[in-house]
């Protein structure tokens, strides 16, 4: 096995000597000129972004506003919550546990665990291994977590395990061994931290983890530091979602400035200028390799920007051959993401405090990829696929209005609702126009505006219009040839 990683960790970085296109003024240059305007359009209120190159971090710019209602600016020294890149965190903690021999990455983690009694369930516990667990394979559902204001008593991390799924305790509801994302997964890791080291999995990260990684503000910890200076969370219409916390902590409730996730992703690159190994200390070379394994193949919308997922990590493969890394961190009010190319030694980072934010972010690590010489991400290529619907309604409406328009300037149309001609078929036509709308905004738009809410706007405006266009052609029908006789 360690042959193996060493092999992989040798592939990735052997193309160092490989230099991108892009230097750091140019890219960062062209960012800074472009993020304002995009922010403007997609109604953002603050962003941080950050910049690695050489295994270290080597630009960070900040943004907008940390807080709208009291003008607080974003600056890059700015907590956020950052989600679900709290996964990828996590698994540091976790791995490390197995350098020390603590835990087996394939063992059961009701080997481990020992202050919660694991569920009846209908499949094995046996195979919900920590490898899997990491990897989201192990047949657990997503889980829901109860958030609770800032003044009411947290429940206990095994009091939210019993009610994590739907009410009924975490448990495997599908056979282990295929990708299903799950939030519940890491709530069962981070109580193994918390059963095998005796100690508070918060503490366990800050003291062996993040400080000795540099990244100076980040904590699992909620206290009166992260309380000031906590950018304030936007929902997609733009209301402030007030601060919060949650039992279970290692799925996405770290608290971080760009900063230190840049400190966080840089760790896994070799510095090319000081040296260091990825790992820097903390983990050993071998161990962060398998970090960025592939294990499972991703499936549904996650495939849709990844091939794999590692342990914490996913995992895409460029068309260049090269092999990203990544991690999307998504809540109720923000948007997280960090990219990066392991054998180059470069990475980007875009925190956010809106729910608006995937389309700023897909903009943003597609300009970088750009910029740096690399393929289009598959992030990138995704969301910009998802924008072809919309033009394909705009030239629709665009057609329907110019034939409308032309038939009621030229008079073969007229205002005649209750005419004989093709009643049935306008009246059916109409009818599927609402029946088509009214199903966007009861089901369709829901989805689609959880991920991608700009695009869901302009959606739901081209399939209004065309609906009003519709409509309009089935009350101003075609006037009726007239007869001439002999």
């Amino acid at each position: 096995m360690a042959l193996t990683l060493r092999l992989v960790l040798s592939a990735d970085w052997a193309s160092l000597a490989e230099e991108p296109q892009g230097s750091l003024d140019a890219v960062s240059s062209h960012l800074d000129q472009r993020i304002p305007s995009l922010m403007e359009r997609y109604d953002i209120p603050g962003a941080s972004i950050a910049l690695i190159q050489k295994g270290e971090m080597a630009w960070s710019q900040a943004y907008g506003d940390a807080d709208r209602e009291s003008g607080r600016p974003m600056t890059t020294d700015t907590l956020y919550q950052v989600q679900s890149i709290s996964k990828s965190v996590t698994a540091w903690g976790v791995i490390s546990l197995v350098e020390r021999g603590m835990i087996g990455l394939d063992d059961p983690v009701g080997k481990y665990i020992t202050s919660w009694e694991l569920p009846d369930a209908d499949f094995s516990w046996d195979q919900v291994t920590v490898r899997r667990l990491l990897s989201h394979s192990a047949g657990m559902p997503v889980g829901s977590f109860e958030s609770v204001g800032l003044e009411e008593e947290l429940p206990s991390l095994q009091a939210a395990l019993s009610e994590a799924a739907e009410g009924s305790p975490a448990q495997p509801t599908q056979a282990p061994g295929q990708f299903r994302y799950s939030n519940l997964g890491y709530a069962l890791l981070e109580l193994l931290v918390q059963d095998v080291t005796g100690r508070d999995f918060a503490r366990y990260m800050d003291e062996e983890i993040l400080i000795p990684l540099g990244m100076d503000d980040a904590t699992f910890i909620w206290n009166d530091q992260v309380k000031a200076k906590l950018a304030t969370e936007h929902r997609v219409n733009g209301n402030p979602v007030p601060a919060y916390r949650q039992a279970i902590r290692a799925h996405g409730s770290l608290y971080a400035t760009v900063k230190d996730i840049a400190q966080f992703v840089a760790a896994a690159m070799v510095e090319t200028e000081g040296g260091d190994e990825p790992g820097r200390g903390v983990l050993a070379p071998d161990s962060v390799a398998e970090l960025h394994t592939p294990v499972v193949e991703t499936t549904g919308f996650y495939a849709l920007a990844s091939d794999a997922a590692g342990l914490g990590h996913f995992i895409e493969t460029l068309p260049s051959g090269r092999r990203a890394i990544f991690h999307g961190g998504q809540g109720t009010g923000s948007w997280s993401w960090y990219h990066a190319v392991l054998a180059t030694g470069d990475g980007i980072l875009v925190l956010t405090n809106s729910e608006r934010s995937l389309q700023l972010i897909a903009d943003l690590v597609d300009m970088w990829a750009d910029r740096m010489g690399f393929s289009p991400v598959a992030l990138s290529r995704a969301v910009q696929w998802g924008r072809v619907p919309i033009w394909i309604l705009r030239l629709i409406a665009v057609g329907l209005a110019g034939w409308i328009g032309y038939g009621a300037i030229t008079g073969q149309r007229s205002f005649n609702p209750l005419a004989d001609r093709h009643r049935t078929a306008r009246v059916v036509l109409g009818g599927l126009a609402l029946v088509v709308l009214g199903l966007w905004w009861s089901m369709g738009q829901g989805f689609v505006s959880h991920f991608l809410p700009v695009i869901a706007d302009w959606l739901g405006s081209a399939l209004s219009a065309i609906a009003g266009l519709v409509l309009l052609m089935a009350l101003f029908p075609r006037r009726q040839k007239a007869m001439h006789g002999r």
